[in-house]
């Protein structure tokens, strides 16, 4: 068997994959169909299989190819972010991108500071906030090195280490027949209304709605986008929702409680970063963040 293949070859494998289509794939590509059609054969008589079959509906992958995919899209992801890693060095040298939302920036700032002020290599580290949903796409894309992000995530192609752990706590409409109690335990919220967030997974729906311990009952309640949409459907007594306590706002608008809750999963956050990614200076961030946390 020829294992003479180069990275070119699994782009523009996965470029079929993912059209289903020479004709498709070739024109994304701004190639020729032949010049692809060659390619593939080239592939194929490399690996020794078919990767391929033409059905009604257009190309397929066979179990072999299905095989490949994973690894070779890995691989290919794993090489554009080296890449943009190194544009990101050419134009501003030497430094780790830590990223984190806006509303764990005061946990961002300590570790950045207490690390510059501590370390002795003097990597420059340089604080961003990012949008939720893009935190571990820019890690995987090589956009930044390391992030500090919650419970649930994406975890493909991250490694990780909690950080802290800390309590949620149920937001409740002062209406609500639980509102007067000290203490609330998760049982007694079975069969309640949760708030559902956009491109909820399956753990992510079991966290905000507080199953992923025991299976309580819910139902899905309002379509929120951001964190007043969230406190304001619960003020409007259209729902309830866990938050963590660091998360709530200084002056809780008028119209909600906030109860401690017992048999309740807590907020995670974990410090992630590239799979593949071997940096010393982004090995020497992690053992900081995680000694801090065995400190505290």
């Amino acid at each position: 068997m020829d294992h003479a293949v180069d990275l070119k070859q699994f782009r523009y494998f996965l470029a079929v994959a993912d059209e289903g289509s020479v004709t498709h794939a070739a024109r994304l590509l701004g190639m020729t169909q032949p010049a692809l059609s060659r390619a593939i054969r080239a592939l194929e008589t490399a690996v020794g299989v078919a990767l391929f079959v033409r059905t009604p509906q257009g190309l397929k992958l066979t179990d072999a190819g299905k095989f490949m995919s994973h690894d070779a899209r890995r691989l290919v992801d794993s090489a554009d972010a080296v890449l943009t890693r190194v544009a990101r060095f050419a134009h501003e040298g030497r430094h780790l991108r830590v990223t984190a939302r806006g509303c764990d920036v005061d946990i961002l700032e300590r570790l950045v500071s207490s690390y510059n002020a501590s370390s002795s290599e003097r990597t420059t580290v340089r604080p961003a906030l990012v949008e939720e949903h893009l935190q571990a796409e820019q890690i995987r894309r090589g956009e930044a090195d390391v992030t500090l992000i919650r419970d649930p995530f994406e975890g493909q192609g991250l490694d990780s280490e909690v950080v802290t752990r800390e309590a949620r706590v149920a937001v409740l409409p002062d209406s609500h027949a639980l509102a007067g109690r000290t203490e609330i335990h998760r049982s007694e919220l079975a069969g309640e209304t949760f708030p559902i967030w956009p491109g909820m997974t399956e753990y992510g729906t079991a966290f905000w709605t507080g199953t992923d311990l025991v299976p309580y009952e819910w139902h899905p309640g309002p379509r929120v986008k951001d964190a007043g949409q969230f406190l304001g459907s619960i003020q409007l007594g259209l729902c309830v929702g866990f938050l963590a306590a660091s998360h709530l706002p200084r002056h809780l608008p008028n119209g909600l409680v906030v109860r401690p809750v017992t048999g309740l999963s807590p907020s995670s956050v974990h410090i992630a970063w590239a799979v593949a990614q071997v940096s010393p200076d982004v090995a020497r961030f992690v053992r900081h963040a995680t000694a801090r946390r065995e400190k505290s």
